[in-house]
């Protein structure tokens, strides 16, 4: 998916409130909450993105909006209470004769395609295993999902990382106690 040029906004109406407890959450300037549910032992943050044009997969024909899906994802806990969000993620529908893909969802960086956890709950819980004694199933208690889900989501960070082959330079040498 291509956001378009924003030029091309000049002139439309593309206005927005702005969010700060959604924007200070995720550090996302285009992120915002639409409602916060605290439950007896967790919280729900409903959200969305600032609309923008975005064009076909393979062409340059400006996508029309088809709708939304929610889409759960899994946050770092709040004032130790597991939080789950829920993205209201756009899907867009190209006319572009070149484009194979008819309907397609909307790309953030608030989560992977077809993610579980946010980008910022990765980042988390790889720096968790890198930088200190712990467990995957510890972070998993943490967060209050499960073990795979946690797994599922790290492993292809860390096997990236793992094969970078620089990630070793200015290292001589190797104690006992290393671990990752």
């Amino acid at each position: 998916m291509r956001v378009l040029n924003p030029t091309v906004l000049e002139g439309l109406d593309v206005s927005h409130v702005s969010c700060a407890p959604a924007c200070a959450l995720f550090d996302l300037h285009d992120v915002h909450a639409l409602t916060i549910e605290r439950h007896r032992s967790s919280f729900t943050l409903v959200v969305e993105t600032v609309p923008s044009l975005v064009g076909g997969p393979s062409c340059e024909v400006v996508a029309i909006n088809h709708g939304r899906v929610p889409v759960l994802l899994y946050e770092l806990a709040c004032a130790g209470a597991p939080v789950r969000v829920v993205w209201r993620k756009r899907r867009h529908r190209c006319h572009g004769t070149a484009c194979a893909v008819r309907t397609f969802s909307e790309v953030h960086e608030l989560a992977a395609p077809r993610a579980k956890l946010t980008t910022r709950v990765v980042a988390w819980a790889v720096g968790q295993l890198r930088f200190h004694d712990i467990a995957v199933s510890a972070l998993s208690v943490m967060l209050g999902i499960a073990w795979n889900t946690v797994w599922d989501a790290i492993a292809p960070v860390i096997q990236a990382q793992l094969a970078t082959e620089d990630r070793l330079t200015g290292m001589n040498a190797l104690g006992v106690d290393e671990h990752v």
